[in-house]
């Protein structure tokens, strides 16, 4: 009879964790780190691609792929708040800032 209840609880704490916690992953040297955050916009999707996460040198808006380009626009919407079409380097900047 408890498990009745305990299972659907569970179920919506696992389902509420996805909507609100993300992470991404960043690497220096040969090392890698996962980094949680809470997101900014629900949704499903976990795990995030923040291509100025290493050690490298940050790319100017004018040398970003179409995939590096989306991978910003959502990081930024999801983690930051932001909702932008990434037209400007100011906007890029905006979004590399944290």
């Amino acid at each position: 009879m408890k498990y009745k209840i305990i299972v659907p609880i569970i179920i919506a704490i696992l389902l509420t964790a996805a909507l609100k916690i993300g992470y991404y992953e960043s690497f220096y040297g040969d090392r890698s780190n996962y980094h949680f955050f809470v997101k900014k916009a629900p949704t499903l999707q976990l795990e995030f691609r923040h291509i100025f996460a290493n050690d490298g040198d940050h790319k100017e808006i004018v040398w970003l792929r179409p995939d590096e380009r989306e991978a910003v626009i959502n990081y930024c919407r999801h983690r930051i708040g932001i909702d932008t079409k990434l037209e400007t380097q100011a906007d890029l900047d905006a979004c590399v800032a944290l």
